[in-house]
Formats: structure tokens, C-alpha cells, sequence
């Protein structure tokens, strides 16, 4: 047993020295049961509110999020204000009518679909700027989405590929928490579907890493902080 976790201690010191930013928010959504959506990696818990169900994820268990003011909201926090970052979530939908938010911090920047495509949102202190991808979206299908967010503008990724880019002014903050599922700042734009793995890199991760996310997603162990290595062994377990 030793044995096993010093080799799973090496590969994750190895695989996260690989990345160009430190990953300080992880949410494997892997839980069966509570109100609380743990955050492995930068302690920042969120909290359920609605009904919701826990089921069957990607890797692992996820989120399914089956009717409006149904969402998962954690607190405002400086550690996530940041100008150059990277938000990654897997989503499933039931249903791919409307608008439907996946994830978003303060209302500043966020992945969402709209109308049967993927789309990401930054707010510049007057106006939202949004970049439209070109993936259709199909029902029941699961879909790795990521944002970077850089000083010259906005990349949007689907399954590891870059799928739209924008360049925008500087991001600006809003007083408003980080949401997964929609969030009352809108209170209209409610995420039919499961949502499974939520990451928030420090930094701008380039394409590489994007696609490497995709092909070994965190549930195997490979991209938690080496102090994390008990929650890691676990997710290979499963």
C-alpha cells in the first residue's frame, strides 16, 4: 500500500509541475449526499440551494440540476479575482433550449449555452463581452468546457479544442458569488442538466494543457496539489 501511494504521490508532483498555473479551486462534485459541495483543493465550499439530486457524473458521481432556482453558490471570495484565469467544468444536458448558465464568478466571467452552443462571458466594467463557439451541443451528451481569461481577450474550449476567442478589454468584478447552474443575479438562466468536475486555474492555461485536462481529468488522480494526495487516491479508487 506504501508503495502505491509514493507512486501516486510522484505522478502527481510530476503532472502538476507540468501545468503553467496552480489549480486553487476544485469541486470533483463526487459526494452521494448533503447540502455542501466540497472544494478539495482551495477550501472554498459551496452551498446547494434548491432541490437537487446526486447521480451519476462523468467521473465519479455529479450534479443534476432539474428545475429553476435550483443552483450551487459559494461565497465571494479575493482568492478567485483574478485577470488572467481559467474555469473548466463538464456539463450534461437534458435539455438544450434557451439560455442555461454552467458556471460563472461575481457575474464577471463564465460558460454558458445558449440556443444549442457554448458561449463565454466576461464583464468589463459596462458591458458584458461574449464569444460564441461553433460545437453543437447534443442532449445527454457530456462536454468538457473550459475558459481562459488573459489580458488580450477570452478563449473558449470544447473537449479540449479551442471552439471561439474574443479579445476584450480587462475584466472587471462584480459583488456577486461564484455560481455553478444559474444564480439569482439573472434569475432566469437555470442549467437543465448535470454538472460534474469544476476547476479554477490561477492563470491562463495555453492550449496544451487544455486538451491534457480533457484526456486525464482530474478523478484520476493526476492534478491534485501533493498535500491532496488522500482525495486523489481516492478518486482512483472509485
Amino acid at each position: 500500500v506504501i508503495i502505491i501511494l509514493v507512486s501516486v504521490c510522484v505522478v502527481s508532483l510530476t503532472i502538476n509541475n507540468a501545468f503553467s498555473a496552480n489549480l486553487i479551486g476544485h469541486w470533483p462534485l463526487d459526494q452521494n449526499s448533503g447540502e455542501e459541495v466540497k472544494d478539495v483543493v482551495g477550501g472554498h465550499h459551496g452551498k446547494i440551494i434548491g432541490k437537487t439530486k446526486w447521480v451519476r457524473g462523468q467521473f465519479g458521481n455529479g450534479l443534476q440540476l432539474t428545475a429553476p432556482n435550483n443552483y450551487v453558490e459559494v461565497q465571494k471570495t479575493k482568492d478567485l479575482e483574478l485577470s488572467t484565469v481559467t474555469l473548466v467544468a463538464w456539463v450534461n444536458f437534458d435539455s438544450v433550449a434557451g439560455r442555461q448558465e454552467i458556471a460563472s464568478y461575481a457575474d464577471s466571467y463564465g460558460i454558458f449555452a445558449e440556443n444549442g452552443i457554448f458561449r463565454a462571458l466576461l464583464y468589463n466594467g459596462n458591458n458584458w463581452n461574449t464569444t460564441n463557439g461553433i460545437t453543437k451541443i447534443e442532449q445527454g451528451k457530456w462536454y468538457q468546457t473550459a475558459l481562459t481569461v488573459a489580458k488580450n481577450g477570452i478563449k473558449l474550449y470544447v473537449n479540449g479544442k479551442l471552439d471561439a476567442e474574443t479579445v476584450t478589454p480587462a475584466i472587471a468584478f462584480q459583488n456577486f458569488p461564484l455560481w455553478f447552474g444559474g444564480g439569482p443575479a439573472d434569475n432566469q438562466f437555470w442549467l437543465t442538466g448535470t454538472i460534474d468536475e469544476i476547476e479554477i486555474w490561477n492563470d491562463t492555461l495555453p492550449p496544451a494543457e487544455i486538451e491534457k485536462l480533457y484526456k486525464n481529468p482530474p478523478s484520476l488522480g493526476i492534478v491534485y496539489p501533493v498535500d491532496k494526495i488522500t482525495t486523489s487516491w481516492g478518486a482512483i479508487k472509485r
